[in-house]
């Protein structure tokens, strides 16, 4: 019975051949059927793998700025006495160079006026006479009468010397602080899908550029220190009363009569040179209010970069989350306005130098960033997105003269928005 049953199966074996066959075939297919629905729903989840982003954003606070050290004007810078003849200017008055008048020298430039002395300047008539006109105080080396003084008590302050004084204030550590507002600015974003965490997650990475302004300022007054420079200058003579200063001119009267009312010169010149053995500096602390107005302008652009994970809900919505390392190039210019008043200066005159002063810096700061977004894709390739974002950047310090302004971008959160292209 045994020989039997082998030949049995062989037979049943052989008649099984041609049904086995066609279903491994079926089986086959099906698999490749089965893979490529797979592949066409990772594609409708998780579509193209790279995506470029153009949005705007607005922050609730483009940081702050503390101005420090404010309130330092300097005094204008006299020429010391050992360059000689140069136009030296004062807050109270000036002395000019001088040199010889164009009536007191010859056709080749030699002064022949009597140096220091008086000469007589003659007019012609109608009939050819000549007659005086004028009396001139002659150019005398080492002086000059060209001067100017403002009050009486620059001859008092130390008798027989004009007093000039120069003003200049130092700071007191007067400050102000300006909190920045809200701040508009760009931002351009590459992400790069790499996995998959499930069916609705994939991670990838991010990175962009953004472009914010830089936008501080405060005006107001500080207190500060009143510092004056006071230099002498010998008198020749003695003045009218101020103010006076040089040249002057009074009535030329020649045999009782009137012939030029400003024909005699009634100068009384001063020492081309102060002398620098009486100069004397003082300092009042608390003197002086000095008023102001500050700015610093300018823009960052921050680079960031880190790891994203996006999740999609269905053919049209996903969000997408991303944080990580975020650097600023920031640059910015400093500009200073400062000026003071003095009671005892006439109306109009402005001590120190208010010029306007400025400084440009660039510095490079670190940070971190965070954005949260919901996009509505139209198609495969386009979309629009909405969401908030957070960042946070160092700061820094810009000076001009001895003043400090730190700049503190700080933490700042807003909201951003803009479109997408997928590919």
């Amino acid at each position: 019975m045994y020989p039997r049953s082998l030949q049995l199966a062989a037979i049943l074996a052989l008649i099984s051949i041609p049904v086995l066959l066609p279903a491994q075939e079926t089986t086959g297919i099906e698999h490749e059927r089965m893979q490529a629905i797979a592949a066409r729903q990772q594609a409708e989840w998780f579509g193209p793998h790279n995506k470029v982003t153009v949005a705007f954003r607005i922050l609730n606070s483009g940081g702050t700025v503390d101005f420090n050290n404010l309130g330092a004007v300097p005094g204008k810078i006299v020429p010391p006495a050992s360059q000689g003849a140069v136009n030296r200017v004062y807050d109270t008055g000036y002395v000019d160079a001088d040199a010889p008048r164009s009536t007191e020298v010859d056709a080749n430039g030699n002064q022949v006026s009597p140096p220091g002395g008086r000469y007589t300047i003659y007019g012609t008539q109608a009939d050819g006479s000549k007659t005086p006109v004028a009396e001139i105080l002659g150019y005398q080396t080492g002086l000059s009468r060209e001067w100017q003084e403002y009050t009486q008590g620059q001859f008092e302050e130390k008798p027989g010397y004009l007093a000039l004084t120069n003003y200049s204030t130092t700071s007191e550590g007067g400050h102000f602080t300006d909190k920045m507002g809200n701040a508009a600015g760009v931002e351009l974003d590459y992400t790069r899908l790499i996995g998959r965490v499930s069916r609705r997650f994939q991670w990838g990475i991010t990175t962009g550029l953004a472009l914010n302004s830089i936008s501080g300022q405060q005006s107001g007054s500080v207190t500060a220190t009143l510092n004056a420079h006071t230099d002498y200058y010998l008198l020749h003579g003695t003045p009218d009363a101020a103010p006076t200063g040089g040249p002057t001119f009074g009535q030329y009267v020649v045999n009782g009569v009137v012939v030029n009312e400003v024909g005699m010169e009634t100068t009384v010149p001063v020492n081309q040179t102060p002398d620098e053995s009486l100069s004397s500096n003082t300092a009042t602390p608390g003197g002086v209010n000095v008023d102001g107005r500050w700015t610093v302008k300018g823009a960052y652009f921050m680079m960031k970069l880190g790891p994203s994970l996006r999740a999609q809900f269905n053919d049209h919505w996903e969000m997408t989350a991303s944080a990580g390392f975020a650097g600023a190039y920031a640059g910015s210019t400093y500009t200073a306005a400062e000026n003071f008043t003095l009671a005892s200066l006439p109306d109009g005159a402005t001590p120190g130098v208010p010029d306007i002063q400025q400084s440009t810096t660039a510095k490079f700061l670190t940070g971190y960033y965070a954005d949260l977004t919901v996009e509505w894709a139209a198609n495969e390739r386009t979309g629009v997105f909405g969401g908030i974002t957070a960042q946070q950047l160092s700061d820094y310090e810009q000076m001009v003269a001895a003043r400090v302004a730190r700049v503190d971008l700080g933490s700042a959160v807003g909201v951003r928005g803009g479109i997408s292209i997928s590919f």
